[in-house]
């Protein structure tokens, strides 16, 4: 790409100071990756590395987590550029590839992910009404980071799950394809419609 300056930022210490030489590498699935640096930094003109905090890189951080973990519905469509290279082969030679492209398109990103962003990291969008309203908004909600669920709280302080788009759409087929498609007016009996444990 042209680059002749790099500067390195990384939140692990032990991976910042073995590139800098100050800690020796001794785990041998790292030391590949030592030397694969060190050569790229080599061909640099100038090349820096420095630490930063976890508490310091949160949003960095909260990124690659969303991006590790992000699971899109099969009818999703995301306009989405994909740039793969190899750094290192099994016989731990430096070893780079062509860049492929690939296209997707996707839908809108999950409703969900603005809340959980500010639950987790104090996240908020940058469009100042949108950060308003989810802020206004956090308040009736509860992220469990365990299960990695987002629930709201209703009125009566019941813990609702909340559901992307694609589950809320097949929640609703279940129903209304099950023995819950009936409208008559009246209570009906407390019954499993859908398989998921929503009590109709």
């Amino acid at each position: 790409m042209g680059v002749c300056y790099l500067e390195v930022y990384g939140d692990s210490k032990l991976i910042v100071n073995q590139v800098k030489g100050e800690y020796e590498v001794r785990h041998e699935d790292l030391v590949p990756y030592y030397h694969a640096v060190i050569k790229i930094a080599n061909l640099l003109d100038g090349f820096y590395i420095g630490h930063v905090s976890r508490s310091q890189n949160t949003k960095a951080d909260a990124l690659a987590a969303l991006a590790a973990t992000l699971a899109l519905p099969i009818d999703t469509t995301y306009h989405l550029t994909v740039a793969t290279q190899h750094l290192v082969c099994p016989k731990h030679v430096l070893k780079t590839k062509e860049v492929h492209v690939t296209s997707i398109d996707f839908k809108p990103k999950d409703w969900r992910f603005p809340l959980i962003d500010y639950a987790l990291h104090g996240i908020l969008p940058d469009d100042p009404k949108e950060a308003t309203s989810i802020r206004r908004r956090s308040l009736r909600f509860y992220y469990d980071s365990i299960v990695k669920t987002l629930y709201r709280r209703s009125y009566d302080g019941i813990l609702l799950r909340c559901l992307s788009n694609s589950e809320a759409q097949e929640v609703l087929r279940k129903t209304h394809d099950g023995i819950c498609r009936a409208h008559q007016p009246g209570r009906k009996p407390s019954i499993d419609c859908t398989g998921l444990g929503i009590i109709g």
